[in-house]
Order: C-alpha cells, then structure tokens, then sequence
C-alpha cells in the first residue's frame, strides 16, 4: 500500500471514530412495552404519536415506563381525574361518584384503580350482582338470569369491562338459541367491548409485574389460556391463547344503559 493509500485509511479510521454512536433500534418488543404502559397506566391504547414520542428515549421496561406515567399523573390533576373515571367505568358500568373520586391518591395508575374497585365489588356481592347485570343489558338487552348470577359469584369478581367481552364472546359462540351463559369464561383480543394490544409472552410477564397484577404458575396459567394482562383476569381465559393487555373501549359506558 502506497503512502498516499495509508493516509486515506488512517483519516478514514479517525472520522469513523469520531462519529457519534447509532441509535438502538427501537424492536418490536419495546413498541409492546409502550402500547401496554398506555392499557395500564392510562386505560387506553397509545396514539402513533404516542409511540413515536416514547420511543425517542430509548428503550425503557414497563416497570420505568409506568413510573413516567405515575409522574405525569401525578402533576396533571386533570389527567389524573381522567384516568379516575375511566377506572371507574371500566369497573362499574357506570360513571364513578365524585366521593369516589375524591378518596384516591393522586398518581394511581388505571390498573391500581381498577384492581381497588374490583376487590371492592368481591365484598358487597349485592353492588356485583347490578354490575353483572349491567353487563347482560348492554351485549344482550337483558338481565342476567339467577343462574348466571351464580354462575359470576362462583368465580373470582372482575371488572365490567371484563364481565362484557366475555358474555359477547359466550353469546357468539352459543348463537342460535342463546340458554344461560356456561362453560369456561373466555374474551377475545378482537372484543368490541375492549382497548387491547397484542404482546409477546415475554413483554405480558412483565407487564403483569409493573401493575401489581397476581400471576398464577406459568405452566398452569398456560394450560388454561390465561394470558389476559388486566384487572380481574386472573380466572378468565384468552382465545385462542393470545397474551394481551386490555382495558375498556373508549365508548363502553356510553353505549351501556344507565342503571
């Protein structure tokens, strides 16, 4: 190699070294990790925007993610409120009292919220049955029969959001001729009654722990198909064996009766 040659190389080298490091590539994992922050920390799927925005920070875990969610909500009175709401909507089929709204903590994410107001329906079996039945009037324009009563006090409670997707996915299965609703309870990523974002097993693991959410034994909770990321899932089984975060459709309530 001439010296003319060596040069050249040599100031390749230098410039090369200079340069500042690429960014990481954001995957598609770390877009899961931002879609289920939104679902838990907010009760709502994130905007393009959203993803766009979030990512410019790097990768992050859920863990940190919903910590940022925590801070900003915890800043934003308004946003707070909002997320309070929705908690309540999603858990009652109704729109919260504003004395409920005032008793919880500011930075709660939606998951927290939820959670509290669905061990609260686990004590007072009389404001379940009236969530329970608000869910029948909704996807069947009915109450729930005695025995579907028993059928939801028999299992562990769950939110309304929840008690809706599966009533819909039991009601498309068992068309024509609907009886009284049996059998495993299930929800479907694609019910029209839920926000969901699809995640690989990984990112649902761990998006379980940063909410607080109870895990069953993963080879139990496999065999089940219960890989639901939400409040009040933990009995409830997934079609199709899909891992998802979900929480209730932005218009649910609207579109629910008001009793």
């Amino acid at each position: 190699m001439s010296v003319k040659q060596l040069c050249v190389a040599a100031l390749l080298v230098v410039a090369a070294s200079s340069l500042p490091p690429a960014p990481h590539a954001q995957s598609a994992q770390d877009d899961e990790r931002i879609a289920a922050s939104f679902v838990l920390a907010l009760g709502r799927t994130p905007a393009a925007a959203d993803v766009e925005q979030w990512a410019k920070d790097g990768p992050r875990s859920v863990a940190e993610l919903i910590r940022r969610h925590r801070g900003l909500l915890e800043r934003d009175a308004a946003a707070g409120r909002e997320v309070a709401v929705k908690a309540g909507q999603d858990a009652f089929g109704r729109a919260p009292a504003e004395d409920e709204i005032r008793r919880l903590s500011a930075g709660e994410i939606y998951a927290e919220l939820v959670q509290l107001h669905v061990r609260q329906l686990a004590g007072d079996r009389a404001a379940y049955e009236q969530v329970v039945h608000r869910a029948y009037r909704l996807h069947l324009q009915r109450d729930a029969y005695a025995v579907e009563i028993d059928y939801w006090k028999a299992r562990p409670a769950t939110s309304f959001v929840l008690l809706a997707a599966c009533v819909e996915n039991w009601a498309r299965r068992n068309q024509p001729g609907l009886m009284a609703t049996a059998g495993v309870p299930s929800v479907s990523v694609n019910s029209l009654y839920l926000a969901a974002v699809r995640l690989s097993p990984a990112v649902a693991a761990e998006a379980r722990a940063a909410a607080g959410l109870p895990s069953a034994d993963a080879a139990f909770a496999a065999a089940l198909g219960r890989h639901i990321v939400a409040p009040g899932a933990a009995a409830i089984a997934s079609v199709g064996g899909i891992h998802f975060a979900a929480a209730g459709a932005a218009d649910l309530v609207a579109a629910s009766p008001g009793r």
